[in-house]
């Protein structure tokens, strides 16, 4: 990963670790009143809250909710986001019926559990709006070779562009010559035989095959030797219905393609 997303991925865990203590605060002023409460401690609850707060943290990268590639405006990304709000409040919940015992209010936990959520996902929108401006800057893209000049390929890199994505395309390969100069002001510079040229002249970062077929081992294979990620949407591949997700069997990556996805399917 580039080290300038790494350094704002840093950023979006430590502004969440100080937003988990803040909702623990605003829970307790909420519960009590903006008081500090003789029969409710807050060095206790803040003592509890210390403990929880890296333990939270802990699942949040546990739920992948740090990935990149995700959408924020998405059902999974809030699903993602409450799975870590349910955390934070068990978690102070258990740490604190063993450190001391008694407790002061169960209404407090569902306080907690609702700023956490509100907090860190207000951030969390925030914080893509923060990687696109960084985008639009260059700063931590992945400059990503287009392999392909057809419909599929146009749509790809006029959707990458509109979400100002890290993955930004520089360059398009069109290995059957169509004539087409540009796409969605991305230049199409040539044919396969420019292939190793592109990537040195544009500092290729990623490359994305969407069509070509024929090529795909002797570019994945050069990507994997020269330590380039590497991409290629199903379609390719023939499967234009149903749904695919990537899956492990025995600790090994394939494609699973369901025909029709059932709800259950992605908890089960």
């Amino acid at each position: 990963m580039k080290t300038a997303l790494i350094k704002l991925k840093v950023l979006q865990a430590v502004i969440d670790a100080l937003l988990i203590l803040a909702a623990f605060a605003l829970a307790y002023f909420a519960r009590v009143g903006f008081i500090f409460s003789s029969d409710f401690p807050f060095n206790r609850y803040g003592h509890i809250a210390l403990l929880s707060m890296p333990i939270t943290i802990g699942f949040a990268f546990f739920a992948r909710t740090y990935k990149l590639s995700q959408r924020i405006l998405s059902l999974r990304h809030v699903q993602r986001v409450g799975f870590v709000a349910l955390m934070n409040v068990a978690t102070f919940m258990v740490l604190y019926y063993f450190i001391y015992k008694n407790f002061f209010s169960r209404l407090i936990l569902i306080y907690i559990g609702v700023f956490t959520f509100a907090l860190i996902y207000g951030w969390h929108v925030l914080f893509r709006w923060i990687l696109a401006k960084c985008s639009e800057r260059e700063i931590g893209v992945y400059r990503t070779l287009i392999i392909g000049a057809n419909r599929p390929a146009s749509d790809i890199i006029r959707l990458l562009i509109a979400k100002k994505s890290h993955i930004k395309p520089v360059a398009v390969i069109d290995a059957y010559g169509s004539g087409k100069t540009m796409i969605a002001g991305v230049p199409v510079v040539g044919k396969l035989n420019v292939f190793e040229k592109t990537i040195a002249d544009y500092t290729i970062d990623h490359i994305i095959q969407v069509d070509h077929l024929e090529q795909t081992v002797n570019i994945l294979n050069y990507a994997l030797d020269n330590n380039l990620s590497f991409a290629m949407p199903s379609n390719l591949l023939g499967v234009f219905q149903g749904e695919q997700v990537a899956e492990e069997i025995e600790g090994k990556p394939f494609l699973k393609i369901y025909r029709k996805k059932r709800w259950w399917d992605p908890i089960w």
